[in-house]
């Protein structure tokens, strides 16, 4: 088969605890060897963590940045009372809350008081450096690994965004939060922050991410579905770039559909449709119905992003 059969699919991919992000896209490999191109998932998921991990192949794996920008939402239990290094509990226990207040008055408190306290704090415009035990580099190396080494390094704060914050549950010492949270968010330095904010301590005790943007976790491929040879049906699990990332459509005739698959800009007014939209970025069609790329205007021109020809 060639590669045009295969590409470019995203696939909502169901990730286990206590696996990899990367055993995910071995699987897919071990299965399609190279046929599939390029294999690259939209968004690291802890080993501990679950949910959703999005794949994209071939052509699909340079919509990375666009899709980082969707929002994720995850379900989030946490321990107050105990933290460790880690910020979960795949570490041992660095540091236990004495304090008669955890007990006396924080056992006490009750949903609605707790999610008011979180949500008036929290909500919105939040800023944020990375967990010490994070993916995110230093001097092109990851901070888990400096960390590893006994180096603690102390990023900058970054502006992130809560959308919504629910409290689920509370059954001492366990909270159970529903977070909607823009990319880049880390989710047990969120959680430590919720504890310090209600006067404890607090570490992660699972994680499970539900949703990036629209794609949700009712939706994601079990593992017991996943590939386990050729004769995977990867078009019936897999979605299309436009059903990956919603956009509006753009159509271009004959003459300018070959211009934009070749990467030249045009002006605006070359579009033979284009759909009523606020967004910058379109989906570029010729008049057949061919996905030519991902789009945008810029400037007075439409600006090839991702191109599939």
């Amino acid at each position: 088969m060639s590669n045009q059969q295969f590409i470019p699919l995203t696939f909502n991919m169901y990730k286990p605890a206590n696996i990899s992000s990367y055993d995910v896209i071995r699987t897919i490999k071990r299965s399609f060897g190279k046929k599939l191109g390029k294999i690259g998932h939209f968004g690291t998921l802890d080993p501990f963590a679950c949910g959703v991990l999005l794949v994209g192949v071939g052509g699909a794996a340079r919509l990375n940045e666009y899709i980082h920008e969707m929002p994720k939402t995850y379900l989030a239990v946490g321990k107050l009372g105990e933290e460790t290094e880690t910020g979960d509990f795949t570490a041992p226990v660095s540091q236990k809350d004495t304090s008669p207040y955890l007990d006396q008055t924080i056992a006490k408190m009750d949903v609605e008081f707790i999610q008011k306290q979180l949500q008036d704090k929290f909500l919105g415009d939040y800023y944020q450096a990375p967990h010490k035990y994070s993916a995110a580099k230093h001097q092109g190396k990851k901070l888990l690994e400096w960390a590893r080494e006994g180096v603690d390094i102390k990023k900058e704060k970054k502006l992130r965004h809560i959308y919504e914050l629910e409290v689920v549950s509370y059954d001492f010492p366990l909270l159970t939060i529903r977070v909607k949270v823009s990319s880049g968010t880390y989710i047990r330095t969120l959680f430590s922050e919720c504890a310090n904010h209600l006067g404890t301590i607090g570490s992660l005790v699972s994680l499970e991410r539900e949703a990036v943007g629209h794609h949700h976790i009712k939706e994601s491929i079990q593992q017991n579905n996943w590939p386990n040879g050729q004769d995977w049906d990867y078009h019936g699990f897999g979605l299309r770039p436009e059903q990956t990332l919603l956009l509006p459509k753009v159509i271009f005739a004959p003459k300018e559909s070959k211009l934009v698959a070749n990467g030249v800009q045009l002006k605006l007014d070359r579009a033979l449709e284009c759909e009523d939209s606020e967004s910058l970025l379109y989906w570029a069609y010729s008049a057949d119905d061919k996905l030519l790329g991902l789009i945008k205007k810029i400037d007075g021109e439409w600006r090839v992003q991702v191109n599939f020809s």
